[in-house]
Formats: structure tokens, C-alpha cells, sequence
């Protein structure tokens, strides 16, 4: 059995693995609302087939971006702790997403969402893992789902937050530093 402090460290990874699930899905769910609208100023053109190509070529650098930052963040969480890198992915997601607000550039955008994309795949890996490792092997797969889930109510958010609040060419800068 384990002891009210321990369940207390349970209840904790759980929150922190859910939330970063949570705002990881809100960063996902960014770009997409975004993309038009920054690449249309970026790039100085209204027209679809010069933002067009931009928006697959970013996209494409987040999911290698997160695809490299699992590997990253977990070699980090076998050399420094879980925690620590767990920490160290979130402000990396946070402060690169945060970047974005001044990007000047299409290709600025792409390297700011990519490095983003580093923290969001390192959290991803090292919350997970975390919560296995402190959670009873009997609510792991129940435990994984809810996680899982909570990028879904990120995604929810950011859209309901951008159905109040519409992004236009002169606002979504405040959307990325926002998130």
C-alpha cells in the first residue's frame, strides 16, 4: 500500500503529466489557426500558393521536431532525472512558442515551431513515463488514456479561445505568445 505522501507524489505527476498533455494539444492545435494569418504577413501575399507551401513545410518541421524531441528530453531524463527534464522540455516548448511572437520571417517561424516541437515531444515522452513509474501497474493503461485525452481538451480550448477571439493578420502574434 502507499502512504497519503505517496499518493499525494501520485496525484501530482498525474496533474503535471495531464496539464502538459493539456497545454502540448493547445500548441498543436495553435499552428493550424495561426498559419494563414502569420504567413499572409510574413510573407507580405494573400496568395494560397506561396503560404500554401509554407504551411506544409512548418507543419512537417513540428512533427520532426517532436518526433526528435522524445528522444532528446528522454536521453536527458535518464542523464539529469525525469523531473528536471520534464522541466527543462516545458519552458523549451513554452519559450520557443513564446519566440514566435517576433518572428520576422516565414523561416523564423518554421525554426521557432520546430525548436517548440523539441519541448512538446520531451514532455510528452517524460510525463508518461513519470506517471508509470509512480502509478500501480493496475491503473496504467487507465492512466495513459486519461493523459492522452488531455491533448484533446488543449485542442478544444485553443479553438474555443480563437472562435471568441478570431485571428486576423494583425493578431496572431499575441495568440502564439499566449501560448
Amino acid at each position: 500500500p502507499t502512504s497519503p505522501g505517496g499518493r499525494r507524489s501520485q496525484w501530482l505527476v498525474l496533474a503535471a503529466a495531464f496539464l502538459g498533455w493539456m497545454f502540448d494539444g493547445l500548441e498543436m492545435g495553435i499552428f493550424p489557426v495561426v498559419a494563414r494569418p502569420a504567413l499572409q504577413e510574413l510573407l507580405g501575399t494573400q496568395a494560397d500558393q506561396q503560404v500554401g507551401p509554407w504551411m506544409g513545410f512548418i507543419t512537417a518541421l513540428f512533427l520532426v521536431g517532436a518526433a526528435c524531441g522524445g528522444l532528446v528530453f528522454g536521453w536527458l531524463g535518464d542523464k539529469l532525472g525525469r523531473v528536471r527534464a520534464m522541466v527543462a522540455s516545458i519552458v523549451t516548448y513554452s519559450a520557443f512558442t513564446a519566440a514566435c511572437y517576433s518572428a520576422g520571417a516565414a523561416w523564423q517561424l518554421g525554426l521557432f515551431r520546430l525548436l517548440a516541437a523539441l519541448g512538446m515531444g520531451g514532455e510528452w515522452a517524460l510525463g508518461v513515463a513519470l506517471v508509470m513509474e509512480c502509478w500501480p501497474e493496475s491503473k496504467r493503461p487507465l492512466l495513459a488514456g486519461v493523459i492522452g485525452a488531455a491533448a484533446n481538451i488543449g485542442y478544444a480550448l485553443i479553438g474555443l479561445v480563437t472562435w471568441i477571439i478570431p485571428v486576423r493578420p494583425d493578431s496572431w502574434r499575441w495568440v502564439m505568445l499566449a501560448g
